[in-house]
């Protein structure tokens, strides 16, 4: 039998290391700025080819991709796989399984929340003396007020509370229920009614930058819904027609709505970016943006972004569902790379807290990577947990290279690969130019220690491109509702070669990691929806708090 006692020792060795351990960065003598402002810029189901550093994607991003040039792109960054379980690992530095979040997303009435024991990033940073800011969505649960921004230590909220509402109408329909969603700090706000959420989103931001004394550390979480769908089950891709009508290269309507989308979004991107460099708070700041989790590209809330070259969608088990966009910028990490470490969105409030001085009083899943950013120092990662949801039945887990997946969602409707799109580009002659004429670009290039020259752009867009392995004859059809299965994830980023049954050891050994890590997890803290309770029409149509505090379920 081979599971000898050399396996057996194996097992346990590996077993006995701890993801806990991060590395400060202090014996490689590198310098921590002193509490900069802190810039974090989401996408909402964006995919991981919807960004015009990609190659093969159709349309323009180039102010995100003017924060990637003059900074980094980091072309291995994970989050988790839907928009509730992914903002509680930024905000917490936790693993959704490990506090409960790991189950689906909360729907308009489901009585539960980002849980109340937990403390996140803005109530560290305010300790601190950070003015904390968030705009857009928040998705953590509003059932109680406990539950929403500004009690969970943010100064001021702009925005919604649910996963979606409509571009305009700023309404969130669910089944039987019907509400509006909008506020400014706790009030319902319809300041902004009939108006493009993208731009309201954008220009809040920008208020808030200009009020800012820049002598006091920000702390700014823009959290747009775009490219999300639309929540009105009838017109789920919404732009502004003038946004639409700049997208005349794009042929097909629904993608050419989307890539409007995307634009709106990019271009309120460089417009914060570029008031930042107004106020003199660039040479002190930190600049990341990233989508939340991958596109869906079938079923709920489907649209027609892409996830190519990857495997599977958002609320998958696969890559699609978790590698997603991302760039960051601040003037620390000039290194106008491709980076390829291994980074995690639970890695960067342990992060920021290291920069703001903050030790943590809780426990933490994630590492403090600014030795990875500032000095390539190698990423002190090699663990990430995607999921492992005890209520749906399915693990999604990468260890040392190796991937293990055990189960799937929606059984197995959306394993596949999708958004496949002909490389057809017709800007690409003047892309280098037209980054260049970016607002952010303009706004970061005088920090910048040499000009990025146009050979070298393309020499970087080049080097994002993702090379999917060929089948080989020795791998197995993954069918993970019948059998677990392995990938040799560094080699097969597109999860085409199953070799569960050439490696029936490390297969079995990330059985049992798995296993432990369930064992240690907390069980999902999710509860069914409630629409009689939180129907709107008995808060003025509007969704807002309504549990009953008394009841003990809802404590």
């Amino acid at each position: 039998m081979w599971f000898n006692l050399v396996n057996i020792c194996a097992i346990v060795v590996i077993l006995s290391e701890s993801s806990q351990c991060s590395e400060d960065g202090s014996r490689f003598g590198i310098k921590y700025p002193k509490r900069p402002h802190i810039i974090i810029i989401l996408g909402d189901d964006m995919g991981f080819n919807d960004v015009s550093y990609q190659t093969t994607s159709e349309y323009l991003t180039p102010n995100i991709d003017a924060i990637g040039y003059q900074g980094m792109i980091l072309n291995r960054h994970y989050a988790s796989d839907m928009c509730t379980p992914s903002r509680s690992a930024l905000l917490t530095g936790r693993y959704p399984v490990n506090i409960g979040m790991q189950n689906f997303v909360i729907a308009n009435c489901m009585p539960y929340g980002l849980p109340l024991d937990l403390k996140i990033l803005p109530e560290y940073l305010k300790e601190v003396g950070y003015k904390t800011h968030i705009v857009g969505k928040w998705h953590l649960g509003f059932c109680r007020k406990a539950y929403t921004p500004t009690k969970r230590g943010f100064d001021t909220f702009f925005g919604f509370y649910t996963g979606s509402i409509d571009y305009y109408t700023h309404m969130s329909p669910e089944f039987s229920t019907n509400g509006y969603d909008f506020r400014r700090n706790l009030d319902v706000t319809y300041e902004g009614e009939g108006v493009y959420s993208t731009y309201l989103f954008t220009n809040e931001s920008l208020r808030i930058i200009r009020d800012h004394n820049p002598e006091e550390p920000l702390f700014l979480l823009t959290s747009y819904n775009s490219p999300h769908a639309a929540a009105n089950f009838g017109t789920p891709l919404e732009a502004p027609q003038d946004e639409i009508d700049k997208i005349y290269y794009v042929k097909n309507n629904e993608t050419k709505i989307y890539a409007a989308m995307v634009a709106a979004m990019d271009r309120g991107i460089g417009q914060i970016v570029a008031e930042f460099s107004h106020k003199k708070m660039l040479s002190n700041s930190i600049v990341i943006f990233y989508s939340d989790n991958g596109v869906p590209e079938e079923g709920l809330f489907a649209t027609v972004g892409s996830n190519y070259p990857f495997r599977g969608q958002k609320h998958s088990p696969w890559e699609g569902g978790l590698r997603v966009p991302a760039v960051l910028w601040s003037p620390w990490t000039l290194k106008q790379k491709v980076s390829e470490n291994l980074i995690q969105n639970t890695d960067w409030m342990p992060t920021f807290l290291a920069l703001a001085g903050v030790k943590p009083t809780q426990p933490i899943d994630g590492y403090n990577i600014w030795p990875t950013l500032t000095e390539n120092v190698p990423s002190p990662r090699y663990e990430i947990i995607n999921n492992i949801n005890p209520i749906e039945g399915w693990s999604s887990y990468y260890y040392k290279g190796w991937k293990y997946i055990n189960g799937t969602t929606s059984d197995g409707m959306f394993d596949e690969w999708y958004g496949t799109r002909a490389a057809y580009q017709p800007f690409a002659g003047k892309y280098p130019e037209i980054v260049k004429s970016s607002l952010a670009w303009k706004a970061l290039a005088p920090f910048s220690p040499r000009s990025l020259s146009n050979r070298r752009m393309r020499a970087m867009q080049q080097s994002t491109k993702v090379v999917c392995q060929p089948p080989v004859p020795y791998a197995t059809e993954c069918k993970p509702l019948e059998a677990p299965c392995l990938f040799k994830i560094n080699e097969d980023p597109c999860e085409i070669n199953n070799v569960a049954a050439i490696y029936p050891f490390q297969t079995y050994l990330m059985h049992i990691l798995v296993k432990r890590l369930e064992a240690q997890s907390r069980y999902p803290v999710s509860k069914p929806s409630d629409y009689e309770a939180c129907d709107p029409r008995k808060f003025n149509g509007t969704y807002t708090w309504w549990v009953d505090l008394e009841d003990p379920m809802y404590q």
